[in-house]
């Protein structure tokens, strides 16, 4: 099963488990299309996922924000329940949501007035 994400941020943490061995945690945030707008609620809410070393350092090639085609994988979760599990990621590109610096400085300079 595939999807388009907007992969905001991704981490990598080295955390120690009770034992003292190091653990190293991939983290990435990110947001697709699903969500369905209300009176209470609008908008892409960010969801937390924990990817495998490999899909983390493939990411961490590429500018972020950036959209990604999602591979999902279904499996059954706790109690048997319905669990999806992101497999990899292919890199599609990065939209122009901010500006660049360039432009920043260039929107300034224009807003200063002429002495």
């Amino acid at each position: 099963m595939a999807d388009i994400a907007l992969i905001l941020s991704a981490d990598k943490y080295a955390i120690p488990d009770a034992q003292g061995v190091v653990q190293n945690l991939h983290q990435v945030w990110m947001s697709n299309e699903y969500r369905v707008s209300s009176d209470t609620e609008k908008g892409c809410k960010p969801m937390k996922v924990m990817v495998e070393a490999e899909v983390f350092n493939n990411i961490m090639k590429h500018d972020l924000p950036g959209l990604f085609d999602v591979d999902v994988k279904m499996r059954p979760g706790k109690g048997n329940a319905l669990a999806a599990t992101v497999v990899g990621f292919k890199f599609i590109g990065v939209p122009k949501i901010f500006p660049s610096p360039a432009a920043i400085a260039a929107a300034a300079a224009r807003s200063v007035p002429a002495a």
